[in-house]
Parts: structure tokens; sequence; C-alpha cells
């Protein structure tokens, strides 16, 4: 039958085995590395048991018994190296940062262990003791260690009393696992007090060094099981953060793509103005046409009901006019900076939002003076037109009787030019007003916005050099503020205070200057014939050319002072006639105008952009386009 000692080393081996394989298996994984460390203290402390557990099944053969006290004296010398390894190395356990003075007590005492038991001067053979406890089992047969042996086990010893205090200044700092190693190393100092006692003859009990060497595995196995448990929580901590973080970045993806679908449709919707702009304004440059000549016309009763319908058609045209242009320079995207009326983009931004306000709100302008400044009326307007709508949305959302919008201009105390737009609702919340400008932060999330509307409008304006600034009224109401610098190009004094641009308004009846024999170039048969009739009228000697081709063969003719060509039409357009005309007839391309009544691709807006292209925009009224053909010759 196993006696209780071997039984009780059989025991602590098993468990010593298990750590270690444990140890080892989670030493693989990234970030564990210095748990490699805790499988070797494991394993030197399984190899020292192993050993003694032999001791056993060679109870009487003396020379085999002196042989295993002194390969257990070199096994307790690795076990003590391995913890001053582990307890003074860095997170990676790497040796190299292991103190100098540790480093050489473990090399000291690792040489003198080998040296004392290769030369078999660890134990006295002539001093034999034997362990009777007269419990069930055999007897254990000891030797003494001799006075070498003795240096080497207080070497040893010397170790485990550094890494304890190392452990106790720990445990009183905080460390954690720290309190339960030098739990365990208080635990095997008790064992090895017994287990001296026992050689000395004054204890008679088994020798508990295996299970002392137990005790130091258990607190690496137990502070390996808190790392566990820490990293579990840390671990699902992280996923739920992660899952959160996700779930928000999936909102924001979602919203952003929605936005960008939301531009691309805009974008697509502004091609689409710039094509139903150049559809509409071809009839509608005709209509006017045909109408200024009616109105011409003398009736000898200019209070007749006839010339009052007359002008109310040329106004509903020139409305017409205004809207289309309201919707080409929304769309309209300008590289080049050019002095801009704040006043014009304030009524085309109202004229583009007024379905919206029309419904909820009354609309009310104070227009000041202000200087002009420079910037993209395009981008401008769409700044303006996005507070506009926002403001009209949060009105909606009143559902108040009596809801107003102001929109004002003037100039500030610097010298820019400001625009103000202002409302009676319930004003901006407190807590988003310092995030607003920030992308996907929007007050009105649960009606679908995305909150890039402010956001976009604030790049714009700083990009234009301007602020843009957000509060609410003391009296209540949100309160949007746009404030530009103004532009240093002299420009004209009835722009900067809001007037109408030069020949856009009603013209007066002109008599042309010196006749000019013109080339008018355009597909709209309509328009050729109120052209030719009206400026023939002037004095002028108009032929007509259904397309680019026609007209090359009439050049080729000569005699034109003027070439007046469409943009878009069919064969050949007026940009590849404009090129056509530079090769073959450059003096004749000089004095080339562009009549369009907008571009729709990429190629046509940028040949519009040269500077070496005169454009008259259609509608446009027979004096104006007789001042630019004077102005060309």
């Amino acid at each position: 039958m196993m006696s209780i000692p071997a039984a009780l080393a059989l025991v602590a081996l098993s468990l010593e085995i298990a750590c270690a394989a444990v140890m080892f298996f989670i030493a693989r994984a990234p970030g564990w590395s210095r748990v490699r460390l805790m499988g070797l203290i494991a394993t030197s402390a399984a190899a020292y048991t192993a050993v003694n557990l032999l001791s056993f099944s060679v109870s009487n053969d003396a020379p085999s018994l002196r042989w295993i006290f002194e390969m257990n004296l070199v096994n307790a010398a690795v076990h003590a190296c391995m913890w001053i390894w582990f307890t003074f190395a860095d997170e990676k356990g790497a040796w190299s940062s292991v103190p100098r003075w540790a480093q050489w007590q473990a090399l000291i005492t690792l040489l003198a262990a080998l040296a004392v038991a290769l030369s078999g001067s660890a134990t006295d053979p002539d001093s034999v003791f034997a362990v009777a406890p007269g419990l069930r089992g055999v007897a254990t047969i000891g030797y003494q260690l001799t006075v070498m042996g003795n240096l080497v086990a207080a070497l040893i010893v010397s170790i485990l009393v550094s890494c304890g205090l190392e452990y106790f200044r720990r445990a009183r700092l905080g460390y954690p696992g720290s309190r339960e190693i030098l739990v365990g190393f208080a635990l095997f100092g008790l064992c090895i007090v017994e287990e001296a006692l026992v050689a000395a003859g004054a204890l008679e009990f088994y020798f508990l060094s295996d299970v002392g060497y137990l005790f130091i595995v258990i607190p690496l196995a137990g502070q390996l099981i808190a790392r566990f448990s820490d990293d579990a929580r840390r671990l699902s901590r992280l996923s739920v953060e992660l899952a959160t973080e996700v779930k928000a970045r999936t909102s924001e993806r979602d919203a952003a793509r929605e936005s960008l679908i939301e531009q691309q449709r805009l974008a697509a919707l502004g091609r689409l103005a710039a094509g139903v702009g150049h559809e509409i304004n071809n009839p509608l440059q005709y209509v006017i046409s045909n109408l200024e000549e009616l109105e011409s016309e003398e009736t000898g009763d200019e209070a007749s009901w006839q010339q009052n319908a007359l002008a109310n058609a040329l106004e509903g045209a020139e409305r017409i006019r205004r809207v289309v242009e309201g919707l080409r320079r929304y769309g309209a995207v300008s590289e080049r900076f050019e002095p801009v009326a704040l006043h014009d983009v304030v009524r085309t931004a109202l004229r583009i939002a007024e379905p919206q306000l029309r419904a909820v709100a009354n609309v009310r302008t104070t227009l000041g003076p202000v200087p002009l400044v420079l910037g993209d009326e395009g981008q401008l307007v769409q700044c303006v037109v996005n507070h506009l709508v926002n403001a009209a949305q949060s009105l909606a959302s009143t559902k108040q009787r009596s809801s107003e919008i102001v929109v004002g201009t003037d100039t500030s105390s610097n010298g820019q030019a400001c625009v103000r737009i202002s409302d009676n609702g319930d004003g901006f919340p407190a807590e988003l007003l310092p995030r607003l400008g920030e992308p996907y932060v929007s007050t009105r999330v649960q009606q679908g916005g995305t909150g890039l509307g402010i956001f976009l409008s604030h790049g714009l304006i700083v990009a234009h050099g301007g602020t843009l600034t957000l509060h609410n009224a003391e009296t209540g109401g949100a309160v949007v503020e746009i404030c530009l610098p103004p532009a240093t190009s002299p420009s004209t004094s009835a722009i900067a205070n809001g007037g109408d641009m030069p020949g856009s308004a009603h013209p007066a009846k002109q008599v042309a200057g010196r006749a000019r024999r013109i080339l008018l170039v355009d597909d709209e048969p309509a328009l050729v014939a109120v052209l030719q009739r009206g400026l023939s009228r002037l004095g002028h000697t108009v032929i007509a050319a259904r397309d680019g081709v026609e007209a090359l063969a009439l050049a080729q003719h000569g005699g034109f002072d003027v070439v007046l060509s469409d943009l878009m039409m069919p064969h050949m357009s007026g940009a590849e006639l404009a090129a056509a005309l530079a090769d073959q007839h450059p003096r004749l391309r000089e004095r080339m105008l562009i009549m369009t009544g907008g571009a729709v691709s990429d190629e046509h807006s940028a040949f519009l952009e040269r500077t070496d292209v005169i454009v008259v925009e259609k509608p446009v009224r027979l004096a104006q386009l007789a001042t630019a053909i004077d102005r060309l010759t």
C-alpha cells in the first residue's frame, strides 16, 4: 500500500504538471509570453517532486538515495533561479531586464549547486537518519548535508528571501496577486523549517517539501485565473463598447450614404435644372422678343388694355427668367470668385425657398446697404436657402399661428457684409447649440435630419473667408448670421446697394449704332425669326444659319461683322464652331458672341468659363443684345 508521504508527493506532482501544461499552453497566446516563466516555475517544482517520489521506491538503496538528495539540491536551485527571473523581469519576461545583482545571485547559486552535486560533496554518507513518524507506510531514510551542501541550501534560501521581500514590497503597494504569492512563500518557508527540524531529529513527521513547492505554485495559478477573469471582463466590456461603436458608425455610415445619395440627387437636380433652364430660356427668348416687338408698335392709346396686357406679359416673362436664373445659379459651382451682391443672393434664395416658406411663415425682408463680396453666387445662395428651409421646418413643427421669418442685410462694425435670418420659433436647443455645425449633429433627427446642412454651409462660408454664427435671440427664436469680407475690387455702387445689374431693368427703346452684318446661328426657327426682325428694325443685316456647318459655309463668303451663335446645336455646337472659326477665320472668331440658355455638360461649362469667350445669356432683351454687338465691334 502506498505510504502517505508518497501519496502526498503524487498529488503534488499531478497538480504541478497540470499547472505547467496549462501555463505553457496559455503562454502561446499574444501578450501572454510572461506566463512561460510561470510554467518553468511549475515544471521545476514538478521535477523536484518527481525525483523525491523516486526515493520511495529505492528507500533501501543508499547510493541511489544520495544521488536523489543531490539531484534535488540542483532542482531546488533551478526553482529558485526561475523565481528570481519571474519576480524581477519586465512584462515580456526578458532575462536581460532582470537587475544585474539578481542575475549574479541566481548564476552563483546554480553553479554552486551543480558543482557540489556533480562532485558528490553535498551529503555526508556517514550521517544517515531515519524518519519513522509512526503512521502507515515505510520509514524514510535521509542524509545530512555537508558544509558545502548547507552553503548551497543557504544560497537557495537567500534567493527565495529576496523574492519574498520584493513581493512584500509589492503587497504594501497594492500590486495585484502579490499578497497571495507572499502567503505561498510564507507557507513554503514553514515547510522548509519543518523539514530541517525533522532532519535534525527534533520533530518526528513527514518531509513536507513537496507540499511546500505546491504552496508557491498554486498562487501562480490563482494569479493566472485572476488575469483571465480581468481579461474576460475587459473583453466583455470592449465587446459591448465595440458593438455600440459599430452601431454608431453604422448609423453614421448610413447617414453619410443617405447624405451622399441626397448630394448626388441634388447634383443630378442641378444638371436637370440647367437642362430645363436651357429648354425654357430658348422659347422664353422669343416670347420676350415678340412681346417687345408688339410693345414697340405705336397704338396711339398708351393706356389701352392691349398695352397693359403686354406690360403684364413682359413682367410675367421677366419673373420666369428670374426663377430660371435662380435655379441655374443654385446648381452652378464656379472655381473663380467674383463680386457678388448679397441682395441678389437673398432675392434668389427667397425665390427658390418660397414654396416651403409660403405655407408656414410670413417672410419679411429688411435689406440694408452692404458692400459687394467676393464669392461664388451659387454657393452663397445654397447657404441662405439651407437656413431658410431650416427655419421653415422648425416653425412648421411648432405649429404656431403667427410664424415669421425675417431676412435682413447690414454692414457690421468691421465693414463686413452680413445676412441675418431670424424666426420667432422655439430657437435652437440649448444642449445642442455648442455642437451645431458638427457633422451628423441635427435638431431634427426624429424628422430625418442628417445634420450635414449646417456643416456644409459652415464649410462654404469659411471657404469664402467669412463666419457663420448661430444663437438664440433674447426674445426667443433662432438667429443665423452670415458675415463675409467686402470685395476689394471696385464695382458700381448700384450693385452694392441692392440695385439691379446693368441692363436687367426694362430697356428703353434704343436706336442701334452703325449697321452691322450679322451671322445668326441657331436651330430654333421661331427664335431666329424674331431676332431677325428685331435686329433688322435696328438697321442690322442678319443672315441665319441652322447649325455650325451651315455657318462655316456662309463664313467662307466673308463680309460678316459679328457671329451670334447658340451654344447647344445639332451637328456642330457653338464651342466647336468657335474652334473652327479660330482656325479658318480668326478675325471673325474675335467678334463672336455665344448666346445660351445654360450649359448642361462639363465641357460646355468649361468653354463658357474661358476668358476669350463672350457670353450673352438667354433670354436677352433686344436693347441689351444691340449694346453687346456695338461693344464687340
